[in-house]
């Protein structure tokens, strides 16, 4: 069944709902590993305190101090209270249990570095798949790898904390797959299709809320794998757009080149017709336009550059670069928030308050990864009278990617303050940042490339920036080594490269409008 553009609109919403509950469950990885840790998933490298198994049993060897059993567990509680008590003593934290410990977040940092880069390189498999197979099979593939991920991660325990990492990668690949099947929506709208694109990429952002869901029911009683059982049997509602609402293939755009080809040759067949009944004089003018007409449908069919050229594009890796440092960074906050906040507060109950506050802006998502498309198509408005082509299509970029990088800056400023008091701001633009990198990574692909290459050029780009994301577990190690502070100093200058992109575009667009005004 083909998608009615009639219906255009309630195909978005339905898409946004899709994205909303199971998109981009990924990124809820602050209410997820802080679920594992209460679950004591891989306690087995540390204590109930994060110290030292030999500091915390210390205190029981004193019972030989005296032979009755009484009496030496009265001495041993005392000693064990007297080294809670003691300001430098790992005890002391009793109310961080199960967080701070360093090899233990070594291993979830790891777990999350690796599972991410996969995920990214699954995403470009999803295109491979989209672009050979159609939407139906590709989705059904990601029911399938959802299901199976929701499971695993749910029955991930003590026991059995392997299941944790294939969980995570199919769980992820699968709420990617509605990212990219839901994206064809947008060929059905002429004008605002940046906005459909940022509207559907802000609700998988916001889906990370879910986790925060699944972390709250954890904390009223409700076991993990129960609440990803749940997930995994309402993901099966995504059937319905699959069968009903997305074709077997691929939706066209709204005017698609073949239809533009058809006009000319309905005009030139028409021109064809009439020309018996005119003088000579306006034979000749019709022939001049039939000619015309032809030339401009031969020029149509000429347009679609090939796959390897848009790959090989300036603009096309620069795009790559741009989209692999903010991500890089992204990522790395994300990653290292649980254990930034266990460093940076005193109490698990703060931690577990300000993960809520973190989760609870990243579902504001929703509504910050709008804007991203809006200015884009404000810009697309006000620049499409420029005389250059170039112009016509790279300057709209130019604000909202610059913009991006910006946020990125700020948002490793405000880190490097390393104080309660910027946690709120820091929140809200963290999310504004991770909106504008999403929203204008899979804009910036539609608008500049064939929408035939979408899938595969947007899953080379993830691909490439996954590869790039491994590099975050060497930010991990050297936050442990040195603090956050000189990562942090590091990466605002890094965020700093990203600007390339966007300097680059108005470079050339300023030279392209200026040889253009010249010739004239």
């Amino acid at each position: 069944m083909a998608a009615n553009p009639q219906f255009r609109f309630f195909y978005v919403i339905w898409a946004f709902l899709e994205n909303v509950f199971f998109g981009g469950l990924l990124y809820g990885w602050g209410s997820l590993v802080f679920v594992l840790k209460e679950d004591r998933v891989f306690s087995e490298i540390c204590d109930d305190f994060g110290a030292p198994r030999n500091i915390v049993d210390a205190p029981k060897n004193i019972s030989f101090l005296n032979q009755n059993t009484e009496l030496a567990e009265s001495s041993t509680m005392v000693a064990y209270l007297e080294l809670a008590n003691t300001s430098h003593s790992p005890v002391s934290v009793v109310n961080k249990q199960n967080l701070n410990c360093p090899d233990r977040d070594k291993r979830l940092t790891l777990l999350f570095t690796i599972g991410s880069m996969l995920y990214c390189v699954g995403c470009a498999v999803i295109g491979q798949i989209n672009f050979k197979f159609g939407t139906r099979i590709t989705r059904l593939f990601g029911l399938v790898s959802f299901i199976a991920g929701s499971l695993l991660v749910g029955f991930t325990t003590h026991d059995c904390p392997w299941l944790f990492f294939p969980g995570l990668v199919l769980l992820g690949s699968g709420g990617a797959i509605l990212l990219v099947t839901n994206m064809q929506f947008s060929m059905l709208f002429t004008e605002g299709s940046s906005t459909v694109v940022s509207v559907l990429s802000g609700a998988f952002d916001g889906s990370s809320g879910v986790m925060l869901i699944v972390k709250l029911a954890h904390e009223a009683g409700i076991a993990l794998r129960w609440s990803m059982m749940f997930l995994a049997g309402f993901y099966t509602v995504t059937l319905v757009s699959t069968f009903l609402f997305l074709p077997r293939g691929f939706i066209p755009k709204a005017l698609p080149q073949p239809i533009r080809d058809l006009d000319l040759e309905m005009d030139v067949e028409l021109l064809e017709k009439n020309k018996t009944h005119l003088d000579d004089g306006t034979k000749n003018a019709v022939n001049t336009e039939t000619e015309t007409l032809k030339e401009k449908g031969q020029m149509q069919k000429k347009e679609l550059p090939s796959l390897v050229s848009c790959i090989v594009s300036p603009v096309y890796w620069l795009h790559v670069v741009w989209l692999s440092i903010l991500q890089l960074r992204f990522y790395y906050f994300l990653g290292s928030l649980n254990t930034w906040l266990t460093e940076l507060l005193s109490t698990k109950e703060e931690v577990s308050y300000y993960t809520n506050v973190c989760l609870y802006a990243m579902m504001c998502g929703v509504v910050t990864s709008p804007v991203s498309g809006v200015v884009y198509d404000i810009f697309k408005r006000i620049f499409a009278n420029s005389r250059s082509k170039m112009r016509r299509d790279l300057m709209p970029s130019v604000v909202p990617l610059a913009l991006t990088s910006v946020l990125g800056i700020v948002v490793s400023l405000l880190v490097l303050l390393n104080k309660e008091s910027v946690l709120y701001p820091l929140f809200v633009l963290n999310t504004c940042f991770r909106s504008f990198i999403y929203a204008m990574a899979a804009a910036y692909i539609g608008v500049m490339f064939p929408s035939e290459y979408f899938g595969i050029l947007y899953g080379l780009t993830i691909i490439l920036g996954g590869i790039i994301s491994l590099a975050q577990y060497g930010f991990f190690e050297w936050q442990e080594a040195t603090g956050v502070l000189s990562v942090n100093g590091f990466l605002i200058a890094f965020m700093a490269l990203s600007l390339v992109h966007p300097v680059y575009q108005w470079i050339c667009c300023r030279r392209a409008e200026s040889r253009v005004v010249t010739e004239e």
